[in-house]
């Protein structure tokens, strides 16, 4: 073949692959639209009462106006259907122990996890229990969500990447997205608490309350009221003089260098509000950002629900969660609220008898379906109807949780869209059916008002238990007895005509024994909140709005002034004395001395909780799989040390308190120079705090981010600041509103609003709140018009 004929045949060869490349990507890109939803035209909806309506504006919220609660229940479920079938099915999924049906063997240990719960068959009684109002709202936004998955051209997308078929939506389904917000708003608990118990046992209780104190100088209780600080330990109860030299594989003791580690985020949120005598038009205000992880589509979904026509009509616009039929924070014009996650004490780990009797333990076998695989048996144990969770050193423990009693599920939260004022508000959260959450309200004639929305067991000496393991004696009274809403901790209209909530301790006394202590978060948090509105006498929508992205650093600034004495006069930390002195005291994503005072207290904190724990907890606290986490709350501990520098609370292999101080400065500079490769003055806050906003199935196939993926950009913000913000995790929304008012409203969220690349919705409004923009509360013009008329 001479040279001529190489080249056409090549050529050919070439442009016969670039065809075929063409012709697999135009059949790739039908295939993805034939799975857009319809945004206009006329559909038919089974078991429609009335003409129903459905808008779309440009940012994709669904405005859905028609004549029947049931109706706006099946519409919405169309909707959802439509944009969010996929995740609406994890969710599901993930709450039953189900995943592996669609993933495979990857996802069989999380299923099994999972599985203990047996949260489909317990809310499968609980559903033929529930209020029949609340099972024909589920029904009917059950058959509104299949309605819209079969209208689809074809199964969603992600179904033809997994090679799989949806199945039918069931009204189980919708509980089991409420048991999925148990999970991920207290489940990450579990570990902490368990932990916690066992290092009670270990350290005995004197060590235990000054290694986890419950509160100091950065609370903001709700009531005023504050917490002793504990009895730093004696030499007699604590003396790391008496320890051998580490082992130099005890990387966490050893001069200078320290355990790499990151503050665990916690899942809550802010809120704050205003009463009418503390605004400029005389309303009250509401301001709101819950906190979870970040994901494209969003976990939220903007509506507005309209029901009935002229002056009795209903309005209420906010975000609802795909796969309920129900709005979850919003306003309806006479009444605004909005969540943060409450710690309480929702849970016990009890410590089981080596010979349980028989007649209290029971066996259950699940099936768990594995895609491409045999199903696998998982025999489930429990104890008084309390899964057996969890097996260490021989020893067995249960895990008793209110979200395991079917009272802990209703639809009640559905009734706050019709709320006329924050008395009948606040009364619907307290028979709500819902992880336990902290709720603000604001209604339109000026009042605000606290309580906790769920439900709450009773349980006699909640305090005496905090961090200890249960008796398998049943409680008295039992957690079957529920409080009435009366019995409720509640606080309306205060003094100061403002109330605050950012996952901290809000009450002391004895109305805490009504919430109990899961966790609190720091109150760095909502101290700054709390100071923000005392600022300003009389506030707007503005002013509240500000505080979303309030990044003044007072926490951090405390450790900067710390280690700014600890450097001075040291030619050797020159660099670091310059970076803190030209540090904003801001956590802005181009600040390096923010990073860098954080870094050192990170590294502080980590080294003084192995060196503190290790005596009694062993060398498993130099394994980061195994070891034990400090909580935010350990901050006063660690502080009282390094302020008053007791001699046998040093740890070994540090010649005194300063030298300490000086090694994890050193420890930290390292770490953010990338072992010398780069400057100080280049490691920015930004730099590590860059948005990472991925679609759930880019995570497992990162080619895919390219197209699924936001954009990552440095940003400010962090977690003991109003502006929460980190890579994947931080504000999920963010809402100013003033119940009247609506018109002036915002509400902002990341992600989108369409599960649906090729939808102008996938990814709408998250430039927007990227950059700190706020967009209406209420739908603008409708660009699409859908109607629904009933079947015939």
């Amino acid at each position: 073949m001479n040279h001529s004929r190489i080249v056409r045949f090549s050529a050919r060869l070439l442009a016969g692959l670039l065809a075929l490349l063409l012709l697999v990507g135009l059949l790739l890109w039908c295939l993805l639209r034939a799975s857009l939803p319809q945004l206009d035209g006329e559909i038919q909806l089974p078991g429609l009462k009335a003409p129903l309506a459905i808008g779309r504006d440009a940012l994709g919220t669904a405005v859905l106006q028609g004549s029947d609660r049931q109706d706006l229940a099946r519409g919405l479920g169309y909707v959802h259907a439509q944009e969010r079938f996929f995740e609406m099915d994890l969710t599901r999924r993930s709450a039953a122990g189900e995943l592996a049906a669609l993933f495979g063997d990857k996802a069989l240990e999380r299923d099994r996890t999972r599985r203990l719960h047996r949260m489909r068959a317990r809310l499968a009684e609980r559903f033929a229990q529930l209020a029949p109002a609340d099972r024909a709202l589920l029904s009917a936004y059950a058959s509104g969500v299949n309605a819209g998955l079969q209208a689809l051209r074809l199964r969603p997308w992600q179904y033809l990447l997994l090679r799989a078929e949806p199945a039918p939506w069931t009204e189980v389904d919708s509980l089991l997205v409420v048991s999925e917000m148990f999970f991920m708003l207290q489940a990450s608990s579990f570990d902490n608490a368990f932990e916690r118990s066992l290092l009670r046992e270990r350290a005995g209780d004197a060590l235990f309350d000054w290694l986890n104190p419950r509160g100091g100088r950065w609370d903001a209780a709700l009531d005023g009221s504050t917490l002793p600080a504990p009895r730093m330990p004696s030499a007699e109860q604590l003396d790391l003089r008496a320890l051998p030299a580490p082992k130099p594989a005890l990387a966490a003791l050893s001069p200078g260098i320290s355990v790499i580690s990151e503050e665990a985020p916690v899942l809550g949120s802010n809120n704050w509000a205003v009463s009418g005598g503390r605004s400029k038009h005389g309303g009250a205000i509401l301001a709101d950002d819950m906190h979870l992880g970040l994901g494209v589509p969003s976990i939220w979904y903007r509506a507005q629900l309209q029901l009935g026509e002229g002056a009795r009509a209903q309005r209420a616009a906010g975000l609802t969660l795909p796969g309920m039929p129900s709005l979850v924070v919003g306003s309806n014009g006479q009444v605004a609220w909005g969540f943060t996650n409450a710690y309480g004490q929702w849970f016990d780990w009890i410590k089981l008898p080596e010979t349980p009797a028989p007649e209290r333990l029971r066996s259950v076998q699940e099936r768990i379906e594995v895609k491409g695989g045999a199903a696998q048996a998982l025999v489930v144990q429990e104890f008084d109807g309390a899964p057996v969770a969890l097996t260490r050193e021989g020893q067995r423990y249960a895990l008793r949780w209110i979200a395991h009693q079917g009272e802990a599920y209703n639809l009640e939260l559905d009734r706050l869209a019709a709320a006329r004022d924050v008395d009948e508000a606040a009364g619907i959260a307290q028979r709500a059916g819902m992880p336990h959450q902290n709720i603000l309200i604001a209604d339109k004639s000026g009042h605000i008002a606290w309580t906790i929305a769920g439900r709450l067991w009773r349980q006699a000496g909640l305090a005496q238990s905090y961090a200890r393991f249960q008796s398998t004696e049943p409680p008295e009274p039992a957690p079957h007895g529920w409080l009435e809403p009366r019995d409720y901790p509640l606080l309306r209209d205060p003094g100061e005509g403002q109330l605050w909530t950012a996952n901290h301790r809000q009450l002391g006394g004895a109305a805490a024994e009504q919430i109990g202590d899961g966790g609190f978060d720091l109150g760095a948090r909502a101290q700054q909140i709390r100071d923000r509105l005392r600022e300003t006498a009389k506030h707007d929508e503005a002013t509240l709005a500000a505080i979303h992205f309030d990044n003044e650093a007072r926490f951090v600034q405390s450790w900067a002034a710390r280690i700014s004495a600890a450097v001075q006069g040291s030619s050797a930390h020159a660099e670091v004395a310059r970076q803190l002195q030209q540090w904003n005291g801001r956590a802005d994503a181009d600040q390096v001395g923010y990073r860098l005072a954080r870094a050192v207290r990170l590294k502080t904190l980590d080294a003084l909780w192995t060196a503190w724990t290790l005596p009694f907890l062993g060398e498993d606290q130099q394994d980061e799989k195994k070891r034990f986490k400090w909580r935010s709350q350990f901050e006063y501990s660690a502080v009282q040390a390094l302020e008053s520098r007791p001699a046998h609370l040093l740890p070994p292999g540090y010649s005194s308190w300063p030298a300490f101080v000086l090694a994890q400065v050193d420890a930290a500079v390292l770490e953010l120079t990338q072992d010398g490769k780069q400057p100080l003055a280049q490691a920015s806050w930004g730099q590590h705090n860059a948005s990472r906003v991925q679609h759930v199935l880019s995570r497992a196939i990162p080619p895919l981010g390219r197209w699924l993926d936001m954009p990552s950009l440095p940003q400010g913000g962090d977690s003991n600041l109003p502006h929460v913000a980190q890579p994947a995790f931080g504000q999920s929304q963010r809402l100013v509103v003033s119940p009247g008012r609506e018109a002036e409203a915002t509400l902002t969220m990341p992600g989108g609003q369409s599960g649906h690349p090729l939808s102008p919705y996938y990814g709408a409004g998250h430039a927007a709140w990227a950059a700190g923009q706020a967009a209406p509360l209420l739908a603008g013009p409708a660009q699409h018009h859908l109607n629904a008329r009933p079947q015939p």
